[in-house]
């Protein structure tokens, strides 16, 4: 695999310096294959630092007992998104999010500026324009899901976020509507649908195509509540001749690592050992987009591990790592460790066949469509099942049940913040996800292991601070969130 790294061309740090310093002279950007290049490179693939994703939500769990027999497996800003801290997240150093998406926003900008200045074909420019405007879209996606008031009409006219369409480092900063983002959203998705291609090309996913825009879509209706559309477009979606379900029961075995004192073997299936040459082609992706965890620890609740067939749930047996954290020297107690690619540190969060199944089977359920429903959840479970057992519904609250449950089982970690900000404003009481933590006092500097603190997620941290570095480099312009 070819990943092209273009210096000279971005080197910005992140939003911060984007938002705030007159850029310096920069290379010139002469072809469309610089432009291409931007495309092709590596760091728009991944959503850096989404530490929310990792440790907010119920998917993790670090007891009492875990922290105090290990203190230092974890950093004190990691724990701050772990008890939902609004002050250890305004004061922290920076926000690597914020800055990541920032910056992909910053380099579809510069492509979309220089577009149509540069030398080259027509057609490969038309598709590097296209790839910009979803680029910029899906970055505004990221970071309204967190940020920003959950999606509800009663919402519409809170804080969205500032609006950067331009490389003009003079721009306003001030937070545009969450329905001027939520539109700024779909804008871009109308340009990006102007692509000439109709299908996932397996040898760049990260390219996009009509099938991938239907599949982002069928999520945007889904999160949105329009039942109708987003079947639609997951219909779309699965029409691809390209992107296909792994059966599970085809992963073989990978490296075996054992420790001693005590001894433990920890057998880890073959994606555990893959790297971005072989996981950028995972054949499930419609849109390649990965979370990527660089401590390689995902944490899953007792909760989570519970929600799995044990026996038969080949997601359970290859992904869920038993005795796992003595990957990080933790022996007691014993922990498990969710990892999926690249020992751990990469999760998939772009759309993928896998999704778009339980997108569809969302909305049918919701739709009163028990009998489709299950039969989308079933194709799903068929590929990850060592021994098949189809789901069956009782009916309507009894499919969006299982449905639910299914989603969590196939996608932790990577979906489920978004999913449980869009479950607390439906119109549906039941799907409500409750977090609470039974820890410790957890302050900017440091944690109290005397001092036992229960915390819950409540709606207002909802949405994530903006630092205070971002806010302070605005000259006033950024608002805070209301806490």
């Amino acid at each position: 695999m070819k990943l092209y790294i273009i210096t000279g061309i971005i080197l910005l740090a992140g939003c911060k310096k984007y938002l705030e310093e007159e850029p310096k002279k920069q290379a010139s950007i002469q072809t469309v294959a610089q432009l291409e290049a931007l495309v092709d490179n590596a760091p728009i693939f991944y959503e850096e630092a989404d530490i929310t994703s990792v440790y907010s939500t119920d998917d993790n769990e670090i007891t009492k007992d875990l922290y105090k027999k290990n203190p230092g497996a974890f950093t004190i800003d990691n724990m701050q998104y772990y008890v939902f801290s609004v002050d250890g997240l305004i004061g922290a150093a920076a926000d690597a999010l914020w800055n990541a998406e920032f910056k992909k926003i910053f380099t579809a900008n510069l492509i979309l500026a220089n577009i149509d200045n540069v030398t080259g074909d027509q057609a490969t420019r038309d598709r590097v324009r296209a790839d910009a405007y979803f680029i910029r879209a899906y970055s505004y996606w990221v970071l309204v899901n967190h940020y920003c008031a959950p999606y509800l009409e009663a919402n519409m006219n809170s804080m969205g976020l500032p609006i950067k369409n331009s490389i003009d480092y003079t721009g306003s900063l001030k937070r545009a509507t969450l329905k001027e983002t939520y539109d700024f959203i779909l804008e871009n998705i109308a340009e990006a649908k102007k692509t000439a291609y109709d299908d996932v090309d397996p040898r760049r996913a990260w390219r996009i195509s009509q099938k991938a825009i239907a599949a982002f879509m069928s999520r945007y209706y889904l999160f949105t509540g329009d039942y109708d559309k987003s079947i639609e477009e997951a219909n779309k979606a699965l029409a691809t001749t390209t992107a296909k379900l792994v059966d599970y029961k085809t992963l073989i075995p990978g490296r075996a690592t054992t420790y001693a004192n005590p001894a433990v073997t920890l057998n880890y299936n073959e994606l555990n050992d893959w790297v971005a040459a072989k996981f950028l082609y995972w054949t499930e992706f419609y849109y390649t987009r990965y979370i990527y965890n660089g401590s390689q620890w995902f944490i899953p609740s007792a909760a989570l591990l519970a929600s799995y067939d044990q026996a038969n749930d080949l997601r359970y047996k290859n992904l869920m790592m038993p005795n796992g954290g003595r990957r990080f020297s933790v022996v007691e107690p014993a922990t498990f460790r969710y990892t999926m690619f690249s020992d751990g540190r990469n999760a998939p969060t772009g759309p993928t066949v896998a999704e778009v199944l339980l997108n569809k089977a969302e909305a049918l359920a919701r739709k009163n469509e028990a009998g489709p429903a299950m039969d989308a959840v079933n194709m799903l479970r068929l590929k990850r099942m060592s021994t098949y057992i189809a789901l069956t519904a009782a009916d309507k609250n009894d499919a969006i049940k299982k449905v639910l449950e299914e989603r969590r089982r196939e996608m932790p970690f990577a979906m489920r913040w978004y999913d449980i900000r869009r479950l607390s404003v439906n119109d549906h009481p039941a799907d409500d996800i409750a977090v609470t933590r039974d820890f410790f006092n957890v302050s900017i500097t440091g944690i109290d292991v005397n001092t036992p603190k229960t915390y819950t997620l409540d709606s207002k941290r909802y949405l994530l601070p903006i630092n205070g570095v971002e806010i302070d480099a605005s000259k006033g312009q950024l608002t805070q969130n209301p806490y």
